[in-house]
This record gives C-alpha cells, sequence and structure tokens, in this order.
C-alpha cells in the first residue's frame, strides 16, 4: 500500500536554538523519522515547506491541497503546525481525490526536543492511514477525529472533537 508523508513543518519540524533562545527551522529531518520509525518500504517522502503554520498563507494551503490532489498515491499523511491544521485540512478537501484518505498529524514538542510527542503522532498517523476509510482525519495524542469535527484545546494542550467511528473493521474469523 503505497503512503506519502508530505512535512509542511510547524512545530514538529523545529529545532531549539540557544543563541537566539527561540525555536526554528534548520531543514528538514523527515527522513531521518522515516528510517527511525522503521516505515513502510511503499512511503515516499517530500517536504514541501517548513512554515509556522500560524504564519501559513492562503497560497500555502493552496499549495498543500495541490499536492496531495496530484499525488499518485491514496495515502496520505500531511505533518502540520498543530494551530492551524484545520483550516488547512478545510482546503484540501476541496482539491483531494474521492479515493485519498488524509491524515494531519503535528506536535505539540518539537521532534528534537526531549519528552517530544512527534514520532508517537507520525505513527499513529501512518497506522491510522493505512486502515481509514478515504476522507480526512486528524491524528493527534492517541486519538484519531474527524478533521471537520475538531478543534485543538490550548488550554489542555490536546485536540477534541468527534473521535473517529469509521475505521476499516477486521473480518471476525472466529466461525
Amino acid at each position: 500500500m503505497a503512503l506519502l508523508i508530505l512535512s509542511t513543518g510547524g512545530t514538529f519540524e523545529k529545532v531549539y536554538c540557544p543563541s537566539q533562545g527561540r525555536l526554528w527551522f534548520n531543514g528538514s529531518r523527515l527522513e531521518h523519522w522515516a528510517s527511525q520509525c522503521c516505515l513502510p518500504e511503499a512511503t515516499r517522502l517530500e517536504t514541501i515547506m517548513l512554515v509556522d503554520s500560524l504564519e501559513m498563507t492562503t497560497q500555502q494551503r493552496q499549495d498543500i491541497a495541490e499536492h496531495v490532489f496530484k499525488a499518485p498515491e491514496d495515502r496520505v499523511v500531511v505533518i502540520h503546525g498543530t494551530d492551524t491544521m484545520t483550516d488547512t485540512a478545510r482546503v484540501v478537501c476541496t482539491r483531494q481525490r474521492s479515493s485519498q484518505t488524509v491524515v494531519f498529524t503535528g506536535a505539540m514538542i518539537p521532534a528534537s526536543q526531549p519528552d517530544t510527542d512527534a514520532l508517537f503522532n507520525l505513527g499513529m498517523a501512518v497506522a491510522a492511514s493505512q486502515i481509514l476509510e478515504p476522507g480526512q482525519y486528524v491524528c493527534m495524542s492517541g486519538a484519531v477525529f474527524d478533521a471537520h469535527h475538531v478543534r485543538k484545546d490550548i488550554a489542555l494542550g490536546r485536540f477534541a472533537g468527534a473521535l473517529l467511528a469509521n475505521a476499516k473493521r477486521p473480518k471476525d474469523h472466529s466461525e
């Protein structure tokens, strides 16, 4: 099953710059994480931008949607900043093919930092992309949500919304 992982940056891709006392982008580490996580062989990786989602433009959201639409893969994971992930999902849904399963994920703590949730979220998003019906989803903090019925709860530091109920179920072979 072919899979595409698109990175757009977000907190997931940031690193800490001690001399400036802030988080910033210093190139993508997507290939490193793919190797570290032992992703399926039929996985294509593409970093299309490195941007904080709060600074993402309408044109950049449209570019993401175009990448998803043109992808030969029907399974797509999008690494995205958590603050405006659902905004981009709304744009992508206007362009994605009906056969595509698109799963958005991100991180509250950069992958480069201790105690990060980034690789857990990526692994879960990859797994979810392989079992979900075509549509759009957000995979964060051990939960899968319908991308159109979820929001980031800043006070709790997690996502909240309608938990997913339409994953493919394995056939019962106990008969």
